[in-house]
């Protein structure tokens, strides 16, 4: 055995690249000031992280997760552990709350990510950009990819647990470097990283029931593995979740449709077709010309975007230089990429074609807002 900790014991493998993760039942809280056992947590905790780093994998968050391996193991790549925490909060609760003097449950606008510094001796300080750095705990590229990838943890597991009736108030995170240097998620997702809070009843399915002595903290642990390895459709006695994502998915298109019928209005007289491809498959069209016509060449432009849900920190860095600069009515300023390609064949067939580029080679649909140009010719691609 390489490591035993609080909730996990990590074993070495014969291959140096690679441990297994076993999860234990052990429960602490308050660094270890309170200690106990939560039945079948290790089981609950292994199945939910096995669920949910492979669906942040599509999301495009790397992992050290390979697969489970048995109901308390799993494989994962060896990495070394990041000695900082990452919170992500979209509600006030818990230590924040209490920090701050203020109510429980209110909404953060914009979502609070913090760092800690991991050390049960301190108690898990928090700790601010410039000393993590000064520290040497990670370097300032490094904090930037950690806000990256936390951000797009965030944005990818609040729908999907809204699809199941439960809101993810905030979370703990922790990244590992591997032998090559990249970072990646490890550690966990599960009850104990997360408070969950259940949509229609507002009850709590998180380790705060073992916390704050509110009891049923097996049958909560249940019930969130239990919604997680649901379809959304039946993670719900009501089906409340599964009618919530069928709002969610309707209001996103309609909401591009009516950005894009206005930006119609404005280009009226020009020879470009424009549609909007979305992870649903479907598509708003606006334009004189919306779909390609003829056998080709096809002139084709497609504009990638961050969802306006996702914060964009190169964005961001830009519309502060421009702020230092004297530009202080510059905001909002948000950076995308333009990919430009020309394709051959008959206008019938390379539609799907390209929304199949579109969708899943040139973006992320779970982050990225995607735009397909049809152009009258090769000059208009520059216009």
């Amino acid at each position: 055995m390489r490591y035993e900790g609080k909730a996990k014991k990590v074993y070495a493998t014969d291959d140096p690249g690679l441990y297994v993760v076993e999860y234990k039942d052990d429960a602490t809280a308050f660094n270890a000031q309170k200690r106990g056992t939560i039945a079948e947590k290790g089981v609950v905790n292994n199945a939910v992280t096995s669920r949910l780093f492979p669906y942040l994998e599509a999301a495009g968050v790397p992992t050290h997760f390979v697969r489970k391996l048995s109901d308390r193991e799993q494989l994962v790549r060896a990495v070394t552990i990041v000695p900082l925490e990452v919170i992500v909060r979209n509600r006030a609760a818990g230590s924040f709350a209490k920090r701050y003097g203020v109510e429980e449950g209110i909404d953060l606008d914009p979502i609070v990510i913090e760092w800690c510094y991991k050390s049960d001796a301190l108690s898990d300080p928090p700790i601010n950009d410039a000393a993590a750095v000064a520290l040497g705990f990670a370097t300032p590229d490094e904090l930037e990819t950690l806000f990256e990838l936390s951000t797009r943890v965030n944005d990818a597991l609040v729908p999907f647990f809204e699809a199941r009736g439960l809101e993810l108030v905030d979370f703990k995170l922790e990244f590992g470097r591997t032998a090559d240097g990249e970072l990646v998620l490890a550690d966990e997702i599960s009850p104990d990283t997360c408070r969950l809070w259940d949509l229609a009843s507002g009850e709590r399915l998180d380790k705060d029931r073992f916390r704050r002595d509110l009891g049923g903290v097996e049958e909560a642990y249940q019930e969130v593995l239990r919604r997680v390895l649901a379809e959304p459709a039946e993670a719900t006695e009501t089906g409340d979740a599964h009618v919530h994502e069928h709002d969610h998915a309707h209001d996103h298109e309609h909401d591009h449709a009516h950005e894009h019928d206005h930006g119609a209005s404005a280009r009226a007289g020009d020879q470009h077709g424009v549609y909007v491809a979305h992870p649903t498959g479907e598509r708003a069209t606006s334009g004189l010309r919306a779909r390609p016509t003829g056998d080709g060449p096809h002139h084709v432009v497609v504009e990638v975007m961050l969802k306006r849900s996702i914060l964009d920190p190169q964005g961001r860095a830009v519309e502060a230089t421009l702020k230092r600069l004297g530009h202080d009515n510059v905001s909002g300023l948000r950076i995308g990429k333009r990919i430009e390609l020309t394709v051959e064949g008959a206008a019938a067939k390379i539609e799907a074609q390209l929304a199949d580029i579109a969708e899943n080679v040139l973006s992320n649909p779970v982050m990225e807002d995607v735009e397909v140009r049809y152009v009258s010719d090769e000059r208009d691609r520059h216009d």
